[in-house]
């Protein structure tokens, strides 16, 4: 029976496979402007944890954010890889790269609210704004010279990192680029199953492991809010937006969707981890 459901499974998931890659990027550059589209990440609602006390007392300490209110389960999950780096919440004069860094507004955030920095770059595939510290690149073969950076990023962009083409060569760029001394902060959903052979890999290529943990509620948490907001959205998009809602309902793991109940039910799992390359 599992095997069936499995089988009968497939053709929606190459449909997936295929919006995610060949339509949804296209679409967010019309219709992001229109819309108030900034961030594109799943969201994130802090828990009272340990683990979360230095992203609380930022986020609590921070003035003016009014115009970030609707945005703010997404901000949760910036700040949450970034409260995994040594030096948070204070990154000035350091050398800052963002992998997969959509439309770039979180570059915004990251120099108003922690900078100035002394470098602060976005790479995507796919630039859908013309922001002049974004750059073109592949994650597997990053555009820049080697020891470029001290501290390194990878948010989760629509589920970005685990569909990359060769992780394993990702991880190999994002050491390659790394100073010696500095951090790489990555946050994404796994399968339980391979959640912690990224850690293995990260180690193959002198990572040594600073933080991992499991962060699965408060992301579920964190899209309740944020797929609010992307309902209400879709209900005021254009017509040729509505053709594909039950697909970009899907992408950001709205209530109702399987990518929802896969994160609520523990088949998949949300990933926040940090490394110091060696």
């Amino acid at each position: 029976m599992n095997l069936l459901l499995h089988i009968s499974s497939i053709p929606g998931r190459l449909w997936l496979w295929f919006f995610d890659r060949f339509i949804m990027y296209p679409l967010m550059k019309i219709v992001a402007p229109m819309l108030g589209v900034r961030f594109m990440n799943l969201g994130y609602w802090p828990s009272t944890s340990e683990d979360d006390r230095k992203l609380i007392k930022f986020m609590d300490d921070a003035d003016d954010l009014e115009e970030y209110e609707s945005d703010r389960s997404h901000i949760h999950l910036y700040e949450k890889a970034m409260s995994m780096h040594p030096k948070y919440p204070n990154f000035q004069d350091l050398e800052v790269l963002e992998v997969s860094c959509g439309q770039g507004y979180s570059l915004e955030w990251i120099e108003r609210w922690h900078g100035p920095t002394k470098c602060l770059i976005g790479c995507d595939k796919v630039v859908t704004r013309n922001v002049n510290n974004i750059v073109y690149g592949n994650a597997t073969d990053l555009p820049f010279a080697d020891k470029s950076f001290d501290f390194g990023k990878k948010f989760q962009n629509d589920q970005a990192a685990h569909l990359y083409s060769d992780f394993r060569k990702f991880l190999k760029e994002v050491s390659r680029v790394l100073r010696s001394g500095g951090t790489f902060c990555y946050v994404d959903v796994r399968y339980p199953h391979d959640a912690y052979l990224v850690n293995e890999i990260a180690e193959s290529f002198g990572f040594i492991l600073q933080h991992f943990e499991d962060c699965t509620e408060e992301v579920v948490e964190g899209l309740n809010y944020s797929a609010r907001k992307y309902d209400d959205l879709l209900e005021r998009a254009p017509f040729f937006v509505k053709l594909f809602k039950k697909s970009l309902r899907e992408t950001y793991c709205a209530p109702g969707t399987d990518g929802y109940e896969r994160l609520k039910s523990g088949q998949k799992m949300y990933v926040a981890a940090s490394w110091m390359k060696n």
